[in-house]
């Protein structure tokens, strides 16, 4: 009954009318505010888009939706369906279906072995989401120590490295990560930190190619 009627309430306003409330919560205080992160979601997913058969516009439009129905009544009673709301609701609004698919794929895959975004403007947000994530945080100097990475780092790494490689994406990794760096170049609190961040990944690639029975 509690979804219900969140789900209802919801609808009456459009996904997109709720961008605005994104800049009253606080993502990171080094790193700004939820709008502040979509913007550099978008200014990711335009670059990255066109490179992988994504179109320019949906691209920009999924990313600056991803992240709206974070403050929508359904996701805040119930985390979880992040994602899986706001498809619902952009569907609901009439929005295009690569964006209302793009807006609940971007967090894949959200752990081992879980599914891949399917089209290409989805794996554009996707590779968007996890690489402003990782830039972000290797800038601030927020980096996983041995056991412990709250930000799931790791997970995220491994993200852009399956959707890269498993969805034969003709993009080279040194250019994503170029590129997301020039995301916070208005970010004073973020120090490019290209070379501990390439490592990183490249860590996650060779225990990825173990796994996968490589020498």
């Amino acid at each position: 009954a509690d979804a219900r009627f969140f789900f209802d309430k919801d609808r009456r306003e459009p996904l997109a009318s709720r961008v605005e409330a994104l800049r009253a919560i606080v993502y990171h205080n080094k790193l700004g505010t939820l709008a502040d992160r979509m913007e550099r979601l978008r200014f990711l997913a335009r670059n990255i888009g066109p490179r992988i058969g994504a179109d320019h516009g949906l691209s920009d439009r999924a990313a600056q939706l991803a992240k709206a129905d974070l403050v929508t009544d359904m996701v805040g009673e119930f985390p979880e369906l992040q994602g899986t709301m706001g498809r619902y609701y952009a569907i609901h609004d009439g929005e295009a279906p690569q964006v209302a698919d793009a807006i609940a794929q971007h967090y894949w895959p959200r752990h081992a072995g879980d599914a891949l975004p399917e089209a290409p403007v989805a794996q554009a947000v996707a590779l968007a989401d996890k690489l402003e994530t990782l830039a972000g945080l290797f800038g601030i100097g927020a980096l996983p120590t041995g056991d412990k990475d709250p930000f799931g780092l790791r997970r995220h790494a491994i993200g852009v490295i399956r959707v890269l490689i498993e969805r034969s994406l003709p993009v080279a990794l040194p250019d994503l990560l170029a590129a997301a760096w020039r995301a916070f170049a208005a970010v004073p609190s973020v120090a490019p930190a290209e070379a501990d961040l390439e490592s990183f990944i490249y860590e996650r690639l060779r225990a990825y190619l173990r796994e996968a029975g490589y020498s």
